[in-house]
């Protein structure tokens, strides 16, 4: 590996750690992000140098979030360049410009992370109040990038072993909707209701489940086993309650609350 393709890397993972950074706060925000994904590759165009950005990244949703913010784009993304900033996006068909119609933060290169927050929370109620339509440049594209590496490697986490930007993306969207069925597992106002499904419906959402148990790890993979045992169950003896997934829940909480009092 040559120094040139490493430093490429390193820098890569620090934006990607960045753009984790933001996502995190979202999901606790209640966005539903779908990805995140990090280049150090020059997005450019030769008849148009208001595209061009060295470095960038972006932050992906899912298609019901994306059409609540722009029902007539193809996408949606929160983009980060290397010499703009933030921008939400709107991927439109036939646009002029690869950012024709974003809406730019306006903040710096690297604002605080709770500063995107704001600035998307803002486009969730009105895109077109979020931010500003003109494009800010606070460096341009090639020139040095090591004072600007260095703020983004402040996000990349401490750790011996070998943890990318990807794999923690995972872990932590793993983590937060581990937390969520956990509280909604174990909600003390959790009293049953009737749903009325079709056969069919039952049958997709078991297939859901499964593939949450093949894709998932720990505990979510563990929390799905149960709630499509406890379907399995209610289907085949309906007269007989089962609860096995709330059982599991409330017993994790009880040692989780156990090891605290313990000082573990």
């Amino acid at each position: 590996m040559t120094s040139k393709s490493s430093a490429n890397d390193d820098l890569r993972e620090a934006i990607g750690h960045y753009l984790n950074a933001v996502a995190e706060v979202l999901l606790r925000d209640g966005v539903p992000v779908k990805y995140v994904r990090a280049s150090t590759d020059t997005r450019a165009a030769a008849d148009d140098a208001s595209i061009a950005t060295d470095i960038d990244g972006d932050i992906g949703f899912n298609i019901s979030f994306e059409r609540s913010l722009y029902p007539e784009s193809e996408s949606v993304e929160l983009n980060w360049s290397g010499t703009s900033g933030w921008a939400l996006l709107p991927m439109v068909d036939g646009a002029d410009g690869y950012y024709d119609g974003a809406r730019w933060l306006g903040a710096g290169l690297v604002p605080p992370v709770d500063r995107v927050s704001s600035f998307m929370a803002v486009a969730r109620l009105s895109p077109v109040e979020a931010g500003s339509s003109e494009r800010p440049f606070y460096r341009q594209p090639d020139s040095d990038l090591t004072e600007l590496y260095q703020r983004l490697a402040a996000f990349v986490p401490a750790s011996k072993g070998i943890r990318t930007y990807g794999m923690c993306f995972t872990n932590m969207v793993q983590g937060i909707y581990t937390n969520r069925l956990s509280d909604a597992l174990t909600a003390p106002d959790d009293t049953e209701v009737s749903v009325t499904f079709r056969p069919g419906e039952l049958e997709a959402l078991r297939h859901l489940l499964e593939y949450v148990q093949t894709s998932a790890n720990g505990l979510l993979s563990a929390y799905a086993r149960h709630l499509a045992e406890d379907l399995d169950n209610r289907r085949q003896f309906s007269a007989t309650p089962s609860h096995q997934a709330v059982e599991v829940a409330r017993y994790i909480r009880e040692q989780w609350h156990d090891r605290q009092q313990r000082g573990e």
